[in-house]
């Protein structure tokens, strides 16, 4: 069941056609630059676009919502105790853009 939040839908997200389409190591031609299309007409899917569909796979696999830790968080909100900690919010944002540039 998706979940609403801010108005953003985090339900299923439809990524492809109904095509057929080889995988780039199950192809028989690739470009120098990760192959995107063959000679032959096929599509084939590059390294960097098959990480990213794993990826995808294991985010959909978590749950939407952590419903204890958005619990908590009110709970502080309401309360007057919740404080915001922007270096440490600033260090999670570059760990992010670290893990992500791994991926590449």
């Amino acid at each position: 069941m998706p979940t609403k939040i801010g108005g953003f839908n985090s339900g299923p997200v439809q990524v492809g056609t109904s095509r057929t389409v080889k995988r780039g190591s199950d192809a028989s031609h690739s470009s120098s630059s990760g192959g995107a299309v063959s000679g032959s007409g096929d599509t084939q899917i590059s390294e960097s676009a098959r990480k990213l569909a794993d990826l995808e796979q294991v985010v959909q696999a978590l749950p939407a919502v952590d419903d204890t830790r958005v619990a908590e968080v009110s709970g502080r909100i309401e309360r007057g105790t919740y404080k915001i900690n922007a270096e440490h919010i600033a260090d999670k944002l570059l760990q992010s853009e670290r893990d992500l540039q791994k991926l590449v």
